[in-house]
């Protein structure tokens, strides 16, 4: 997390696992709630990785799933989830 945020996380919370591909495949994905977080340095990609940090409201972040802006399975199914779990709809 440090190396693709810059962020430093105090816990992390098993939020839910999964199989994305079950029956093709054995990959399996552990989706974390990071808390208590703290900004400790700027981003370390490697060269070809384009990625960047923007915090965003929760709220905003669903309507994006809804309307088809976000439509990375592993970031549905995460925020999903956490939106589940603290009854956020």
């Amino acid at each position: 997390m440090e190396e693709e945020t810059g962020y430093r996380a105090k816990k992390m919370t098993p939020l839910i696992t999964y199989y994305p591909s079950i029956g093709y495949n054995s990959e399996i994905i552990h989706c974390f709630v990071a808390s208590g977080l703290k900004k400790i340095s700027d981003l370390n990609l490697d060269e070809d990785e384009i990625l960047s940090v923007v915090k965003m409201d929760f709220k905003k972040v669903l309507s994006m799933i809804k309307s088809g802006k976000i439509q990375d399975s592993k970031t549905i199914c995460a925020i999903l989830a956490y939106a589940s779990k603290k009854k956020i709809y």
